[in-house]
């Protein structure tokens, strides 16, 4: 997702932990920044479930088998 142009300015509420700790990481990079980055990926997520749920009405569900190989392959962080 493009983050380039203009931009515009925006006025949100979050819980105060998340705030300080979104203030925190932020850092010298600046807290418009961080939360537009993480907007951006939070849109690319819900897109690419989007995405997912049409392959698998179009294709039919992963086969168990497969899912327990990719779960071997890729483990959970």
């Amino acid at each position: 997702m493009c983050m380039a142009g203009a931009a515009e300015k925006l006025s949100i509420s979050m819980p105060r932990k998340l705030a300080s700790a979104a203030r925190k990481r932020a850092g010298q990079r600046g807290l418009s920044s961080f939360v537009s980055r993480a907007v951006a990926r939070e849109l690319e997520r819900e897109a690419l479930g989007q995405f997912l749920h049409e392959l698998e009405a179009t294709l039919g569900p992963i086969p168990e088998a497969e899912l327990k190989r990719a779960r071997r392959v890729w483990p959970k962080r």
